[in-house]
Order: C-alpha cells, then structure tokens, then sequence
C-alpha cells in the first residue's frame, strides 16, 4: 500500500471535496463559541483545523505524503482539542457536538484519500448523491 493512496486527492484538489465543508463548518462553530464566551478562544481548534487545510490545499499536490500527514494530524489535532480542551467543556453542548460533527466530517474525506479505505460519507455520495448532480 502506497502513502498516501491519492497522489492528488481526486485528480484535482480544488474539487468539492467534503473535507472543506467540514472544515468550513468546525470554522463557523468555533466563531460561535468564542463569541459566546468573550475573552476566551477555540484557538487550539482553529490551528488545528488550519494546519488540516494547509496541509490539503498547499502541500498535498506537490508533497502527497507530507500533505497528508500535516491533514490527518491537523484533524486529528482538532478532534481531541474538541473532545478534551476546557474551552469545549465551558461552552454549551450542543455546540460541541456540531464542532465534532464538523471535524468527524473533514476526517472522513482525509482518512478516504490519505488510505484509500470507503468511508460512509464516499459511499453516500456514490450510493445516493452523484447521480442527482451528473
């Protein structure tokens, strides 16, 4: 098995991938949050989060494999800054969960290129959603 599985996600990394709605989406939470609670900041969930785009957008397509280890550590990162960072812990539940829903998102894409395995978000897409947009 080849690391990462992609050498460009998808044969074109400004496709729509689903990692940028998560990613987009754990953004927006985080924004929510800290507006929510003044003084304090999801910061480690921002860079987190940021280290995952960078490392898609910017490095995979000349560096696969640095690209996808800065991707998969950066989501990965963001998971446990949002599963055990205090910040989360203050701010209200259900926003926690929508920043986990966000960043469970972006890991499914990262996990389906960087391996190659089918993750439920790819089976969907192929079993219900392609053939409504082509």
């Amino acid at each position: 098995m080849t690391f990462p599985a992609q050498r460009l996600p998808d044969g074109n990394i400004l496709a729509p991938h689903h990692l940028y709605i998560g990613v987009l989406a754990a953004y927006i939470v985080c924004w929510v949050a800290s507006n929510r609670m003044p003084k304090r900041e999801a910061w480690a969930t921002v860079t987190a989060l940021t280290v995952a785009l960078f490392g898609f957008l910017f490095v995979w397509p000349d560096y696969p494999a640095t690209g996808a280890l800065l991707t998969l550590s950066g989501i990965v990162g963001a998971l446990l800054a949002v599963v055990f960072r205090s910040f989360w812990s203050d701010s209200a539940s259900d926003l926690r969960l929508a920043a986990l829903f966000g960043v469970l998102i972006a890991l499914d894409d990262a996990v389906s290129h960087s391996f190659g395995v089918w993750t439920p978000l790819d089976w969907f897409w192929h079993v219900y959603l392609i053939h409504l947009v082509t």
